[in-house]
């Protein structure tokens, strides 16, 4: 069983740390949280068959990834795979982070925002959150979130050079 799960361990290790290093800050905190990601990994290795090992891993690394950004005080890091998504499924600003290159960017510009900002950002557009589900959140009207939000694409907007009449994304 070692033996097999060593196997696996070749064959993942790279990837499954790549994955990680792009939604982290620093490679000693990847290198942390590929290990926990195997750990885990082996625990349930040895309980049960896993029918598909690389599905399973890269799902585990999500929750050890969302785990350490909720355990954090406040996002400084886009979750890289999540803009990808966010491209994928709006017509955006956020068009621009096609290449890992522009994802970065984008990384960088949400970085440099205030913390409500980068929070309002990172709720609707990447956790999906909905307006109420934020209001709730930050105790505010829905309103007063619709406005925040409008300022934190802008701001957003600002940090990445976007044309004004580039299309907005939807609050």
């Amino acid at each position: 069983m070692e033996e097999r799960f060593g196997e696996i361990y070749d064959q993942y290790i790279i990837k499954i740390y790549r994955f990680i290093v792009l939604k982290v800050d620093s490679q000693e905190v990847a290198e942390d949280l590929c290990s926990e990601v195997f750990t885990r990994v082996f625990q349930e290795f040895q309980k049960q068959e896993i029918q598909n090992m690389q599905a399973f891993l890269y799902q585990v690394a999500r929750h050890i990834i969302a785990d350490y950004y909720r355990d954090r005080a406040s996002f400084r890091i886009v979750r890289i795979e999540e803009a990808e998504g966010l491209v994928a499924r709006e017509h955006s600003l956020l068009e621009k982070a096609a290449t890992l290159s522009e994802i970065e960017e984008v990384k960088q510009a949400l970085a440099n925002l205030r913390d409500e900002y980068q929070n309002l950002i990172i709720w609707r557009y990447l956790d999906e959150l909905s307006i109420p589900e934020i209001a709730q959140l930050e105790g505010k009207s829905e309103g007063s979130v619709r406005v925040s939000l409008h300022r934190a694409m802008e701001a957003l907007r600002g940090k990445l050079e976007v044309p004004k009449d580039a299309p907005s994304v939807p609050v």
